[in-house]
Parts: C-alpha cells; structure tokens; sequence
C-alpha cells in the first residue's frame, strides 16, 4: 500500500534536496521493506525513489542498513568495478539519504527493462548469467572500500519477535479480523515444524561460526525480483542484504538441478574450482524463510493497518514461505548428489 505522504510533498522535498525538477512521482505498489516510486523529471531523465517509513520496524531495520550499501554501491558504479547495478544520487549536502516527516527517502538511478520476478523458471541460459553476476560481484571484495560494510555473523536474532508471533498465535483464543483467523488457522499446525527448524538453525550456525571459510563481497538476495533485464544486459537490484559473507550466501536461490549449470558458469567466471558446503547452503535457506516468516507475521499481527496488506502478507507466508520448506533438503541433497560426482 502507498505512504501515507501526498505526492506534492515528496515532489516539493526532492526539488530542494537533489535540484532537479520533477513532472510526476508514480507508486510502485512492490516490495517489503521500503515504498518504491518512478521519478520523472522535466528534463526526460528518471530515477527510482526508495521511502522508509521511521515508524514501521522492519523499515527501522532497513534505514540503520543504507549506511552499510549505500556508500559501497556509489564506489562500485563511480570507480567502474560493476556497472550493471543500482546506486544512490547524493543530496545537496552529499549525503545519500534525505529525512522529513519521519522518512528516510533514498533517490537511485532508474533502470529500464523487466525483472526476472516472473520468469521462473529459469532457463539454463539465464541461470549462467546470474551465475556469471554473482562471480563478478565476489571477486571485488579485495577492490572495495570496506569501511562500511560488515562481515557476516550468522545472525537470528530474529528468533526473538518470531517468539512473540507464535505465542501471540497460540494465547489469543479468537481474533476478530478474518485473515488473522486465517493466519491461526495455516500456522498452529505448524509450531512444532518451526520449533524444530530454529534449533537446526542454531546448530548449523554454530557449525558456520567454526568454520574458517573466506568471505567474499554479497548481494544476498539474488532471486528474479532483484534483477533486471534490459536487452543483453542483466541488472542487479536492491542492494539491502550486501555482506561480507562465504559465497554460498549469493547461491541458496539456485540448489536444486540448475545448480551443476549455475556452478560451471560461476566457476568459469571466476577462473578456478570453489569448494561448496551444504550446511550453509541449509542454514541460509532456512534462515531466509524463518525470517521472512517473522516479518509477515510482524506486519499482521502489529504493523499493518489495512486489510489489504494483511491480505498480501498472508498470501506471502501461504504461498512463498511455507510451502517451501519441505523442499530445503530435496534441493540440498540434489546439490550433495552433484559435488559427489564432480
């Protein structure tokens, strides 16, 4: 759903802090964790705005996260070390976030084309593509002004709010809203079952933290909906999730039988043999969900105010989350069974 912030004053903020002029701001009634918008400025050029909500705690999340990439994105572009990507516009005072009224607005360029959201699945052609992406991204981690950027911990902290849904879910005899019903309903059956995932969670991390693997420079969220194809180009988007982290953090999207297509076009990118560990592979595709989880829940049970959104968020854990555990060890085991016979 749009901010609640009216269009004019977003226009007349924009104008002052990056003086350009705008014709028009469109909503893009797309993403979770900030309100996307089209810029169209007088002069025909466009950019992408980016608003976080100050109130809203996922978004909270996501501001305190713009110093991390923002700084790291403008580097990449300037210095010419990954030019298919997304980066911010400075402000008049050269800074890449602008706040007003309790928001944080961000203003990147605009890239034309469309993302991959819907073009699952994927043939083998753009499978290496990606690959080819990702290899790009990790071998800059030496290239990089890291300053801002921080290493992976293996972080579930999360695990604390998911605690709370749960029993939020488990104490509240009836809720009045129909969707939340819903939600109750789809989720009591399915407490043991995430009980049971978070403490293989904790075990597959403290076997990561153990481990002494290298980390490279992450997007972390490489999935069809963070890329963009523009005629032989393939953009990548959304930069939230950068990391330093092992690169199997930049894989979980592709385990399963693409995975020997997209490891051969990684390898040959990069220009040598990596190693793969499953367990990372396992313990990041459960924490994506377990964490997406949290966050749907989050939104229903105390961030959302229109049904709408409730609507969306159910459909989102239904349907993109839940339904998608069972098959973690299928596609882990898939990616076991082609490094056995490498």
């Amino acid at each position: 759903m749009k901010h609640r912030i009216e269009d004019s004053i977003l226009t007349t903020h924009l104008e002052h802090e990056y003086g350009i002029p705008i014709e028009r701001i469109r909503f893009i009634p797309m993403g979770d964790s900030a309100y996307s918008y089209r810029v169209d400025c007088a002069n025909g050029e466009r950019r992408y705005l980016k608003l976080f909500d100050s109130a809203n705690g996922r978004q909270l999340r996501s501001i305190e996260r713009l110093r991390q990439y923002l700084p790291a994105t403008w580097h990449m572009h300037h210095r010419g070390l990954f030019r298919y990507l997304t980066y911010p516009f400075p402000n008049r005072n050269g800074q890449f976030a602008t706040r007003f009224h309790g928001i944080t607005a961000v203003l990147f360029n605009f890239i034309d084309g469309e993302t991959l959201a819907d073009a699952y699945p994927f043939s083998e052609a753009i499978v290496a593509r990606i690959a080819a992406a990702a290899a790009a991204i990790h071998r800059l981690a030496p290239l990089i002004d890291k300053t801002s950027l921080v290493s992976e911990t293996y972080d579930l902290s999360f695990e604390t709010e998911l605690k709370t849904c749960l029993t939020a879910l488990e104490t509240t005899a009836v809720f009045a809203n129909p969707i939340l019903s819903d939600l109750q309903a789809s989720l009591l059956p399915k407490l043991a079952q995430i009980r049971g995932l978070m403490t293989l969670l904790h075990r597959l991390r403290d076997a990561a933290v153990a481990d002494p693997k290298a980390h490279v420079l992450c997007h972390g969220d490489m999935w069809g909906g963070n890329l963009i194809r523009n005629d032989n180009d393939l953009y990548v988007v959304d930069w939230e999730s950068m990391l330093l982290a092992p690169p199997e953090f930049d894989f979980i999207g592709y385990m399963g039988e693409e995975f020997g297509v997209f490891l051969t076009a990684y390898e040959r990118q990069l220009g040598r043999a990596v190693t793969v560990n499953p367990d990372l592979l396992r313990f990041y595709a459960y924490r994506h969900h377990l964490r997406n989880l949290t966050n749907w829940l989050m939104n229903l049970l105390y961030r959302n105010t229109e049904d709408a959104q409730n609507a969306n968020d159910l459909e989102m854990i239904l349907h993109h989350c839940m339904d998608r555990w069972d098959s973690v060890e299928f596609k882990v085991g898939a990616v076991e069974e082609l490094l056995r016979h490498r």
